[in-house]
């Protein structure tokens, strides 16, 4: 069945992928952003949720336009993602854009692994794709595989198409641990919900909020440097990736620093244009348990 779906999906995919993109925001805006947000409602309510607790100041009109912004955004995204499949270098670097590199630069000189941290915040899978052509570290992203094998395939061939490597969430430590013959920039999208027994809880949108431990672990582990991306959307289906130190000395950082560090550098750009965040997943499914204090939790320790 998993062979079926993906040899009858195909055609329409490459059909639409060649497409200009001009013509496929038509198809974003005049059709499939009706259908996800007024006729099906796509996670409306998990939407509409997220938004009233991370904005109780805001009246319900504005949570509901914004809303009704994201959703658009979703629907472009979608397109957008559709058109990665065959998009060329040429038209990648016009719509990716990567500032102050530089600050990456001793780093790779030095022979030094980064840690690269940033949120779900405009296409990623757009932005993934460019990074090499601007950093001269390897970068490296971790992924969820697909539960159809060939979807996942046809996906892990265009995310590798211009040398970022895709490995598996589950396979991060290993990956991070091979000789990929040049320094390398692990690229972790830290804003899932984690869970409650194994987290970092902080205040995050008006919310007691798990972020995963990886990136301050890893960097901590390895003494790697820290960087957090800001991503911008100057105009539509252009991004913007500038980075921002947060340590370059992790080891010696006291435990959170850096994980409160993150949360606190997302939750200010998401504030700045909250159209452009994934609001859709459930990020606060985990309520705090009795006892657990803002910080590590204790079974981290164990």
């Amino acid at each position: 069945m998993q062979a079926i779906a993906f040899y009858i999906t195909l055609p329409f995919l490459y059909f639409f992928s060649i497409l200009p993109l001009k013509f496929l925001y038509i198809i974003s805006r005049g059709f499939i952003y009706p259908v996800l947000y007024k006729l099906v409602g796509y996670r409306k309510k998990v939407v509409e949720q997220n938004l009233k607790n991370s904005f109780p100041e805001k009246s319900k009109e504005e949570r509901e336009h914004i809303a009704s912004d994201f959703y658009k955004y979703l629907a472009d995204m979608f397109v957008e993602t559709i058109k990665s499949f065959t998009i060329s270098e040429e038209s990648l670097l016009e719509k990716i854009k990567l500032e102050n590199t530089e600050i990456l630069i001793p780093f790779f000189e030095a022979n030094k692994n980064v840690v690269i941290t940033l949120g779900h915040i405009g296409n990623y899978e757009l932005i993934a794709k460019a990074m090499p052509f601007y950093l001269k570290h390897k970068v490296l992203v971790p992924y969820h595989k697909m539960s159809n094998n060939y979807f996942n395939n046809l996906f892990f061939k265009s995310r590798t198409a211009f040398g970022t490597v895709f490995f598996p969430t589950f396979d991060t430590f290993t990956s991070i641990k091979k000789d990929y013959g040049k320094a390398f920039a692990v690229t972790l999208a830290n804003d899932q919900s984690a869970p409650p027994t194994k987290s970092f809880w902080t205040k995050f949108l008006n919310q007691d909020t798990t972020f995963f431990t990886g990136t301050e672990k890893i960097a901590q582990q390895f003494d790697y440097p820290v960087v957090f991306a800001h991503v911008t959307v100057p105009q539509k289906g252009h991004y913007t990736m500038a980075f921002e130190l947060i340590s370059d000395q992790s080891k010696s950082e006291p435990e959170g620093f850096i994980m409160t560090k993150h949360a606190e550098l997302l939750e200010k750009d998401i504030l700045a244009a909250p159209k452009y965040w994934l609001w859709t997943h459930k990020r606060w499914k985990h309520k705090m348990p009795a006892g657990v204090e803002y910080g590590f939790n204790f079974s981290r320790k164990s």
